[in-house]
């Protein structure tokens, strides 16, 4: 009877460690695949398994620096993710629009966001060069970069990655993050 008492007690020790874990599991592990996040205003929206985690650290550096958490505005995540895609299709890299004068800001408005602040960042890499982790540690290590990030006037973003064939080089994922303020 004393077996199946410490039996019993350690399935059920063990069956509540896993629940605990399961409820406790670290946010970059969730975030390491894609899933809904919570949305600006309320409801939640679909970030792939790179955006949700270069979400997840930018609002981790944000927090350390104790500053407002990030929420995803559906139209700068739509000018973020075409922006990305953009410069993989047709090979460029740069915050002007192939072709024409628009910058980050420009695709922001013509989206219909209107601004008080608006800022971007971007960035691309092959293979592990281009994680979130990488990315952001490139940023962070910019000054122009690291200001966008941690600027307290910036409330909103959109996070937007496109893996592709870049300048001859495949399985390169570009990122660009929008970043604002609506009036």
């Amino acid at each position: 009877m004393r077996y199946l008492t410490v039996l019993l007690a350690s399935v059920l020790a063990a069956t509540a460690f896993a629940a605990v874990a399961l409820v406790t599991a670290p946010p970059e592990a969730e975030a390491a695949t894609g899933g809904y996040v919570a949305k600006c205003g309320g409801g939640k929206i679909f970030l792939n398994a790179n955006e949700r985690q270069s979400l997840y650290l930018h609002n981790e550096r944000r927090k350390a620096h104790n500053l407002r958490l990030f929420c995803v505005h559906p139209a700068l995540q739509k000018v973020a993710r075409s922006h990305s895609k953009d410069m993989i299709q047709r090979d460029y890299f740069s915050h002007t629009t192939k072709g024409t004068s628009r910058d980050g800001c420009d695709r922001v408005k013509n989206a219909g966001y209107r601004f008080r602040y608006c800022g971007e960042n971007i960035a691309y890499g092959s293979g592990t060069k281009g994680s979130p982790g990488n990315i952001m540690n490139a940023w962070m290590n910019s000054s122009s970069h690291r200001r966008n990030i941690l600027n307290g006037k910036f409330r909103e973003i959109g996070v937007g990655t496109y893996t592709g064939d870049f300048k001859g080089t495949g399985n390169t994922t570009m990122y660009t993050v929008d970043f604002g303020t609506r009036l």
